[in-house]
């Protein structure tokens, strides 16, 4: 009784491994390589990056014995078999989009195989790489054989029953990364004293993040040290003085960063702060190791001066593309402050302290240059700016990357940035555009119906029978009655043309009259003002004179009285 309980309690055990799967979406920077563990448990969502960091930092479970791990393409062919599967991703721009399709791998001429040829078609190596190009999925499966015993055969364990007892789906989707470099510099006089006051630290904290059996590759890929001077160049033609050994202002080291060295990192979403609030983790992490070791090592020196360490951060994006948002600016590292318990007082669980609290909410993704805008050289990295005149970029194809495309010669742009070759006109005034562009038009028009003629039916092997095109009747048409129908509109148009021409004749001939008709009506109505003025003026004259003679006789008649 108790040994049927067991045997039952393992089938339980065995079903429930069966029966397990998960999925994931795995997004890939293009222009790397990236391993990707087939153990991976299901992720828990949840909407705060911190706490989705939090509960998603170990996904891995454990291995059943006796048990192989193979991977499957989406058209169900084997691919690879191990439990980490090798992923190429080839470098594109952000405004390319990859559409071919990864063939079968062959076995390379070096390569040596000690299977038997009947298995070596469908047991992939352990070595091989997969190129992905485009959305794609791949299914992982955990195999379990029986145990067999007594084989005559080397070779008869490939006959043994096999069960799957779990499988992992993983859907790839692929995206434009921009280069990370992460910049420390300080003071040369703090340096002189140690010259490996930054590399040590750097160096040590780098080798501390690789873990095999985490899946955890290396997060640094160069570390760089360089001196400069406080020089700076104002103008991009003026000349820097010559710098002597002694001129040294500050040392400046650079780390670039590959944040997708873990299976955390290829599950984060770029767009929404997962992945964003990783590098900020790593920047924080870095940056508090960096400030302890220089103040131990200051310390030791007994160097009285303060340490003062500045910092900003890079992203250098394929050419044609910029980063979705500006980079932020940060500021000088400083210590955490801690409260009377021991703990961190901005180190909360939603918010990273120090210079890297900026980079929590900007999205690590390059998008391509907006329709008008490109390099102003060519496949240089520059930023993105608006095409000049006389030029155009859309979405024709052309990536953005090369530049801005020519209008034809003789045509130009009203504007800068412009995004279509429709935009181009002809380099001229109004008018002429206007009537050269009909005069195009019609030349089109006539080369479709003259030159350009269709046929009256098309045949396809596919379907076996004919085809006709809506347009089918214009080729049916006989080319004399196109000649007349062209010579009839012709004379008909000429004929419009002038009865329009006399009817616009008529039209200024009436308005002209109508003009000079009130100029006629002013200058009689200005004659008879003035005849009335004249005559009222030549009354007063008159009745003066009378008046005068009236008084003369008077007088004479007084005088003949005395």
């Amino acid at each position: 009784m108790y040994k049927l309980d067991w045997i039952i309690l393992i089938y339980l055990i065995g079903l429930s491994h069966a029966l397990w799967t998960a999925h994931h979406t795995i997004w890939l920077p293009a222009g790397k390589r990236l391993r990707v563990p087939c153990k991976l448990k299901n992720t828990e969502a949840d909407e705060k990056p911190y706490w989705w960091a939090h509960l998603n930092a170990d996904l891995r479970w454990n291995s059943t014995v006796n048990s192989a791990t193979a991977w499957y393409d989406r058209l169900g062919r084997m691919v690879h078999a191990g439990e980490v599967l090798l992923v190429q991703i080839p470098w594109f721009e952000a405004s390319e989009l990859a559409v071919t399709q990864y063939a079968p791998r062959q076995t390379s001429p070096n390569e040596k195989i000690n299977l038997i040829p009947k298995f070596r078609s469908w047991i992939g190596g352990t070595n091989h790489l997969l190129t992905i190009n485009h959305l794609d999925t791949i299914t992982c499966r955990q195999l379990q054989t029986t145990t067999v015993y007594g084989m005559r055969d080397d070779w008869d364990f490939f006959k043994r029953e096999t069960r799957v007892i779990g499988q992992t789906y993983f859907t790839f989707r692929i995206y434009v990364q921009p280069i990370l470099i992460w910049n420390y510099a300080i003071p040369a006089e703090f340096e002189f004293v140690n010259r490996s006051v930054l590399l040590k630290p750097v160096e040590e904290w780098c080798a501390a993040q690789r873990s095999i059996a985490h899946h955890i590759a290396d997060v640094c890929m160069e570390v760089y040290e360089q001196r400069r001077p406080n020089t700076r160049q104002i103008k991009h033609d003026e000349r820097l003085p010559m710098i002597q050994p002694g001129d040294v202002g500050y040392v400046e080291l650079g780390v670039t960063i590959d944040i997708t060295n873990q299976p955390l990192s290829m599950l984060a979403n770029p767009s929404n702060g997962q992945l964003s609030y990783i590098h900020a983790q790593y920047k924080d992490n870095l940056d508090a190791y960096i400030l302890r070791e220089v103040r131990e090592e200051a310390n030791k020196q007994e160097i009285d001066m303060p340490v003062i360490i500045a910092t900003r951060l890079q992203a250098i994006c394929p050419p044609g593309s910029h980063p979705f948002t500006p980079v932020p600016v940060l500021h000088n590292l400083q210590p955490k402050v801690t409260t009377g318990n021991g703990q961190n007082e901005n180190n909360t669980a939603s918010k990273i302290s120090g210079s890297a609290a900026a980079l929590v909410d900007w999205p690590i993704i390059c998008h391509p240059c907006p329709d008008g805008q490109a390099p102003r050289i060519g496949y240089a990295f520059d930023n993105c700016h608006y095409c000049p005149r006389g030029s155009y970029l859309g979405s024709t194809g052309w990536p953005s990357s090369a530049g801005c495309l020519p209008c034809p010669k003789g045509f130009t742009t009203n504007h800068v940035g412009s995004s279509s070759i429709d935009d181009c006109v002809l380099e001229a005034g109004a008018v002429t555009r206007w009537g050269l562009g009909y005069l195009v038009n019609l030349w089109y028009a006539l080369q479709k119906i003259i030159v350009g003629t269709p046929r009256a039916e098309t045949r396809t092997r596919a379907l076996g029978r004919h085809q006709q095109s809506s347009w089918a009747w214009l080729g049916k048409t006989h080319k004399a009655v196109w000649i007349w129908g062209g010579l009839y509109v012709l004379v008909v148009t000429v004929l419009i043309a002038l009865a329009l021409y006399r009817l616009h004749l008529y039209v200024k001939l009436h308005r002209i009259f109508r003009k000079q008709y009130r100029l006629l009506l002013k200058a009689a109505l200005i004659g008879q003002i003035n005849l009335v003025s004249r005559i009222k003026q030549r009354s007063k004259q008159d009745t003066r004179t009378m008046n005068q003679d009236d008084d003369l006789d008077y007088e004479i008649s007084d005088s003949s009285g005395k």
